[in-house]
């Protein structure tokens, strides 16, 4: 009977290898398994900053786990090296302004089905990190101030604030204003994403005569608003447009 292969040597990877299998694995993966395996998986996971530059929490919800000091976990082994931070359901405006303190270069900032997340805990993120450029809010509170968030991220580029979609009217009264705050305070923008939202058409109006570089825009869903052949000749001069009743398959 032949001897079987030796087992493969996990304890001494090198580290370029260890990294390779780490940012495969996903940030929830390496919080929650590495420290269990050997020190120096613990040592590679907790010592290369590089690591960390994109902390993605998102789908891995668990009510058992302290999901907030797993993200701080993450946030202080990126050790200021933070650019790009995604999570659903857990995040609070404490786990944004412990965001703020730890980093000064975040470039995107993705959140879904955050209910506690307020415009204070994203104003918090923009004083210290002015040049982000990528937003996404979906099914997050609808009492989140658009207008000092333009404000705190000046140089937003890219801008998703979806929902889903309720004729609800007090609701629809808080989507417009979001989109007529979006008009006045985000000129830079060039993607604008508003899937479900319950803006009228004259806040869509504003948009598009307010943000002058805007390339993209994706309005389905949006079935408040009714495209005349004005705002139709406005957004003729974007790049790519989805209007209310097209397709939401992707």
């Amino acid at each position: 009977m032949a001897t079987p292969p030796p087992a493969p040597d996990w304890v001494g990877l090198p580290d370029d290898a260890l990294l390779t299998v780490f940012k495969r694995l996903g940030a929830s993966e390496v919080l929650l398994g590495t420290a269990v395996v050997c020190r120096n998986w613990l040592r590679v996971a907790t010592g290369e900053p590089d690591l960390w530059r994109r902390v993605d929490l998102s789908d891995c919800f668990d009510p058992t786990i302290d999901m907030v000091a797993m993200a701080c976990a993450a946030v202080d082994r990126a050790d200021g090296c933070l650019e790009h931070f995604s999570a659903d359901c857990f995040v609070n405006d404490a786990l944004l302004f412990y965001i703020a303190r730890r980093t000064k270069g975040l470039k995107s900032l993705r959140l879904v089905n955050c209910m506690k997340v307020s415009y204070k805990g994203l104003v918090a993120v923009g004083k210290k990190s002015p040049l982000l450029e990528e937003l996404e809010l979906t099914t997050c509170s609808i009492k989140i101030s658009m207008k000092a968030v333009g404000q705190a991220f000046p140089q937003l580029k890219r801008l998703q604030l979806n929902n889903r979609w309720v004729d609800i009217q007090c609701e629809e009264f808080f989507d417009n204003h979001h989109a007529l705050d979006i008009a006045s305070s985000m000129p830079e923008l060039r993607h604008l994403q508003l899937f479900a939202n319950r803006l009228r058409s004259n806040a869509l109006a504003a948009i598009l005569n307010n943000c002058h570089h805007l390339e993209s825009l994706d309005l389905r869903q949006c079935f408040n608003v009714h495209i005349d052949a004005e705002l139709r000749a406005k957004c003729a001069r974007l790049k790519d447009v989805k209007l209310p009743k097209d397709s939401a398959s992707d």
